[in-house]
């Protein structure tokens, strides 16, 4: 069954807690669409649960912080190609997929967990996920 064609472009988020709202509607369409697959239903299950946790990893503490415009692109451009996803196999395929993408969007420049640029107080770094 061919994928419909794109749909309207939808807007940027402009925050990390946008960002990871959108992220979380995405997954939970996928696995609604593979879990219509019955043998496939725990598989389907704990995939979504693994990306929902590494959603909300990557997303950071600060939901309110502010995502750099290209990088809300890259995150609204993966959520709409998951909405144009029909076939059920292909739905659980993009369960592992689409967690790494939007991981890879609001990863912090250097590879790190996603955090503000500068940390109140002005320190950049400062207060990142692991502190």
């Amino acid at each position: 069954m061919p994928d419909p064609a794109p749909g309207p472009a939808l807007p940027p988020p402009a925050t990390r807690g946008t960002a990871l709202a959108a992220a979380l509607v995405a997954l939970e369409a996928l696995a609604e669409t593979g879990e219509t697959i019955e043998d496939e239903w725990t598989y389907v299950t704990a995939l979504a649960e693994v990306g929902r946790s590494r959603l909300r990893a990557a997303a950071g503490v600060d939901a309110a912080a502010p995502l750099p415009s290209d990088r809300g692109l890259a995150v609204a451009a993966a959520c709409a190609e998951t909405a144009r996803i029909v076939d059920p196999h292909r739905a659980i395929d993009w369960l592992s997929t689409f967690p790494a993408i939007v991981e890879l969007a609001l990863a912090a420049p250097d590879g790190g967990p996603g955090v503000p640029a500068t940390a109140p107080g002005g320190a950049p770094g400062a207060g990142s996920a692991a502190s």
